[in-house]
């Protein structure tokens, strides 16, 4: 991922748990994880290590 652009990112949130963003925006980027921010203005973290799909949606910055 890279800062300023949107995404639409599959992770797994839990032990037996999958999680679908669309459209979330990198904010922040450090050595394990992702800060990412939804349409809504709710910010989640994101371990790299959880991301099992990413795709950067077309007409980002």
């Amino acid at each position: 991922m890279e800062i300023g652009k949107t995404y639409d990112v599959v992770f797994r949130a839990g032990h037996y748990e999958i999680e679908y963003e669309h459209g979330v925006k990198c904010i922040k980027k450090t050595a394990q994880s992702y800060r990412v921010e939804r349409a809504d203005g709710k910010t989640i973290l994101i371990k790299q290590d959880y991301i099992m799909d990413l795709k950067e949606v077309e007409g980002s910055i």
